[in-house]
């Protein structure tokens, strides 16, 4: 379990499995504002899955964050009336997949 900053409030991001955390039966991550938990799936390996488990644990825990951070800032409740933009799983999963690529641009322009 590990504690993260957002805008200032407290989240505990919590690594599981669907026993521990039932909600993952349905999904590989959420977030849940009311009590600032982020959770993330506990990926096992088997002749389905995708090679690089950690590489995708990394990204549903930086799509999680993203939610938190558009809870956090009022975008969440805020995002008119344009089928609630900033609780779109889209925008999302662009922030988060795009983030390491933005990152390293800005700090190679030494502009962060």
């Amino acid at each position: 379990m590990k504690k993260i900053s957002i805008l200032g409030t407290e989240y505990t991001i919590i690594i599981a499995d669907a026993e521990q955390k039932p909600e993952l039966k349905s999904c590989d991550g959420y977030m849940d504002y009311s009590i600032k938990e982020i959770v993330v799936g506990k990926f096992e390996a088997d002749e389905t899955s995708i090679k690089n488990l950690d590489d995708y644990t990394n990204k549903v825990t930086r799509h999680e964050i993203i939610h938190a951070f558009l809870y956090e800032s009022g975008l969440w409740n805020n995002s008119g009336n344009i089928e609630a933009w900033a609780q779109s799983e889209e925008i999302t999963d662009w922030i988060a997949i795009q983030f390491p690529k933005m990152l390293k641009a800005f700090e190679q322009e030494k502009c962060i």
